[in-house]
């Protein structure tokens, strides 16, 4: 099959699979135009390879379990030992952000505790300067004696 069905089979862009081709971790034949030729083999590899991505495993890892899962030898419990370590990865990099924002925050108080502080506005209060009927200061309009 050509490029553009295979990856509106395999829901992979022509992009991403030319790349793939070009680190080896996908191989085409080419058809003597030479247009690429992709095995049928290769939507089911390319969606193995969508799907680490999508956990966050680096093309180098996936390059690694790729022959295992083309045997279909790679088992259940080496896949979710890969996912249990990059679970810890992220649980590592939560850690280390978690603690730079600590760090920020600290920083932040510190500059807000050395910060001027505004100037209060020149002038006379508003709230202070009507009276209780709303007249003027000292309730001379308004007020019949």
């Amino acid at each position: 099959m050509q490029i553009s069905e295979l990856a509106s089979l395999s829901g992979v862009s022509v992009h991403a699979i030319r790349h793939y081709e070009g680190l080896g971790l996908i191989a085409a034949g080419r058809r003597p135009s030479g247009y690429r030729e992709f095995d049928e083999s290769v939507i089911r590899e390319l969606r193995f390879i969508a799907m680490s991505r999508q956990c966050g495993f680096s093309l180098p890892q996936i390059a690694e379990v790729l022959p295992a899962y083309r045997r279909n030898t790679l088992t259940a419990e080496q896949m979710i030992s890969r996912l249990e370590g990059r679970i810890a990865e992220i649980d590592a990099e939560i850690a280390q952000r978690n603690a730079l924002r600590k760090h920020l925050v600290s920083h932040m108080e510190w500059f807000r505790a050395r910060a001027p502080q505004p100037a209060s506005k020149p002038g006379f209060p508003r709230a202070s300067a009507r009276g209780r009927n709303g007249a003027g200061f000292s309730g001379e309009q308004g007020s019949k004696s």
